[in-house]
């Protein structure tokens, strides 16, 4: 097969976005498959315009900035150039494309169906139900991805979806073939990092964004409530959050790392006591599902997480994760001092939780799902 990724987020190196489309074409490049990732976004200033990585072609669409009314009137040309030096006359051809549809993507639907590529969609998230404030350029590109979707998807031969509301709704509006294909841990495969020294504090983490759904305000008050109890607890913010919620009064027991390399990010999972995945109970965070959690639960560590979404379909409260209500600080309070007060749980959860990883957030089990599901396409 000849196998073209579409994104709209940084490569190689970025947010769980990034991860998700890395893992899905290193695999499919190492089955002998010619697999290119095109990046239409790549300005987080840590990865080249082009290059190789761990095998896998990728190249910028544009080699420079332009002008952003200069960039749409070039959009679709380039778009089309690019598709066509890519394909592989003899057939084979499939193009896939993170995210839904929208002003960016049409050009590459379009151009691949003239071309003959098998299209496919790789969907996370149900962006109409975003809380989120977004710019106007965003929220007239969410309008007319609305408008064109019924007729865009008549032009896509098969979409893939991260949760089981996902599947319900594209399933219900559409009668091409949709699957499920959750959240792979990137890190799952790699050495553990073995613990040094015995710790003076316990140390809880959260990794990830920063957005209304990821519920980080109520995190850190569980945070200031719990060192009222215990003075020997401190958290890490693994990520790069808006200078608006750094300049809100962090206790000096509350460190925010900033963005971090691969191997510093996994030493920081690694030597936390309890990790935390803090989603809200609201429309978008439930449509969804926290790419965090498969990287979480691979490193042994124990897990609270808000019960949001599917994860309580694949993960069981105090046998290998502990569950708090989603948007309810008491009850993050009360499931991370549980961890605290009891070592021998966090061991056993935190084990347990690693067994559940190796099941369902495998990178090579959820790969191959996305290479039968193109292979049942093609035939």
């Amino acid at each position: 097969m000849n196998i073209l990724f579409a994104i709209n987020v940084p490569y190689p190196f970025g947010m769980a976005g990034s991860m998700r489309i890395r893992l899905f074409a290193e695999y499919l490049s190492n089955q002998k498959s010619k697999t290119k990732v095109l990046i239409t976004n790549q300005d987080n200033g840590l990865n080249d315009i082009k290059g190789v990585h761990n095998g896998v072609f990728y190249s910028s669409l544009f080699d420079r900035k332009l002008p952003y009314y200069i960039f749409l009137f070039l959009y679709p040309f380039l778009v089309f150039k690019k598709l066509r030096s890519e394909r592989n006359i003899e057939g084979n051809n499939f193009l896939v494309i993170y995210g839904d549809t929208d002003i960016y993507t049409l050009p590459f639907i379009i151009s691949a169906k003239i071309l003959g590529y098998k299209i496919i969609l790789d969907i996370v998230e149900d962006r109409v139900l975003t809380q989120e404030r977004l710019s106007i350029l965003a929220r007239i590109n969410l309008f007319v991805g609305e408008i064109i979707f019924p007729l865009a998807v008549r032009l896509v031969d098969g979409i893939v979806v991260i949760s089981k509301y996902l599947e319900k709704k594209y399933k219900s509006v559409t009668k091409l073939p949709v699957i499920l294909i959750t959240v792979s841990a990137a890190n799952l495969n790699t050495k553990r990092i073995s613990k040094g020294k015995k710790k003076e504090f316990i140390e809880i983490a959260y990794s990830g964004s920063f957005g209304r759904k990821d519920g980080v305000e109520y995190l850190i008050e569980a945070f200031n409530q719990i060192q009222y109890k215990y003075d020997n607890v401190r958290l890490i913010l693994i990520g790069t959050p808006k200078k608006s919620f750094t300049n809100k009064n962090i206790s000096k027991d509350i460190e925010i790392t900033g963005y971090l390399n691969d191997d510093d990010y996994q030493a920081k999972l690694s030597n936390a006591d309890i990790l935390c995945m803090t989603r809200i109970d609201s429309k978008f965070a439930q449509a969804g599902f926290p790419f965090k959690l498969g990287e979480y639960l691979a490193t042994t560590k124990p897990v609270v997480a808000t019960d949001v979404s599917d994860v309580s379909l694949y993960l069981d409260h105090l046998q290998d994760i502990v569950l708090a209500k989603p948007s309810d600080t008491k009850s993050l309070v009360d499931s991370i001092e549980l961890l605290i007060k009891s070592p021998e749980k966090r061991k056993v959860i935190g084990e347990n939780g690693r067994k559940k990883c190796e099941k369902y957030f495998n990178p090579e089990i959820n790969s191959k799902m996305l290479f039968d599901f193109m292979k049942k396409i093609n035939s």
